[in-house]
């Protein structure tokens, strides 16, 4: 009888010790949706339309206030970034870091503002990244907004117009070799508006799921571009590290208790 009263406590034990997990990113999370609507405060932004002015805006402010000097920085360190890297209250605790780390901090506003906002990067010849930035779409036309530590030509250029994923004008794949003529065809005798001052960026991908850093942590030397834009809450969550883990700690939370109790189950029956 003892000793099945000690199993009984170790399964409680167990599943309060599971629960504590999930509960962590879960109140981490809450604190730091206190210190982005402080933000938001703080600086004006709350109530405010939702419109082009409003995202530049809010790309201005985050600007205004980062730091992106890194031999000046004291809480982020880009040799140490975590996996799904800073979150947003550190961000705007520090004000430190680069175009990927302002991308974070402006699409998480814009999408609390009521925006659809996600990330979007320009990669050169090479295929290395170059800058990340932010795709909004209001009324089913998208245009990117600068984030920080961009070329000043660039941010210029942003501003004064809707840029957006068509002005890449990339051919898309098809199995069909006189399909793919055609288009070749076609696209060469087009040209982009804006072809001199985005000739450095050679390729855009959305990257609120980083497939290709998912696959090099594998082993697999590829890249991936991804040229459908993400669903909005595919891009709430890229940014919400700690959403996404209170999401992920959940289920396997909720797996263990599931195995744990058919196991306490099992042995029941057998002892019955």
């Amino acid at each position: 009888m003892r000793h099945r009263k000690k199993k009984f406590l170790l399964f409680w034990v167990l599943l309060l010790l599971g629960g504590l997990i999930p509960l962590k990113y879960f109140l981490t999370q809450m604190e730091e949706h206190k210190i982005v609507e402080n933000y938001l405060s703080k600086n004006n932004l709350l109530g405010l339309s939702i419109s082009k002015e409003t995202a530049l805006k809010v790309s201005d402010q985050v600007r205004k206030d980062f730091n992106i000097k890194e031999s000046s920085w004291v809480g982020l360190n880009m040799n140490e970034r975590p996996f799904l890297r800073e979150d947003v209250a550190t961000l705007l605790t520090y004000k430190e870091g680069v175009c990927g780390e302002g991308t974070r901090v402006i699409v998480d506003l814009l999408n609390r503002l009521g925006f659809d906002a996600t990330r979007v990067t320009f990669y050169n010849k090479r295929l290395q990244a170059e800058h990340t930035l932010v795709s909004v779409v209001i009324n089913e036309k998208e245009f990117f907004v600068d984030t920080i530590n961009s070329l000043p030509k660039i941010n210029t250029l942003l501003r004064e117009h809707n840029i957006s994923a068509s002005d890449f004008d990339l051919i898309h794949y098809t199995d069909n070799i006189t399909d793919r003529r055609t288009l070749a065809e076609e696209s060469a005798d087009k040209k982009r508006d804006f072809s001199n001052e985005l000739e450095y960026y050679w390729l855009y991908s959305y990257t609120a799921t980083p497939y290709t850093k998912l696959l090099s942590k594998l082993g697999f030397d590829v890249r991936i571009f991804n040229f459908d834009r993400p669903s909005h809450l595919s891009s709430i969550l890229a940014e919400r590290p700690n959403s996404l883990m209170f999401i992920l700690s959940l289920m396997g939370y909720l797996l263990f208790f599931y195995f744990l109790y058919q196991y306490k189950r099992r042995k029941n029956n057998i002892y019955s």
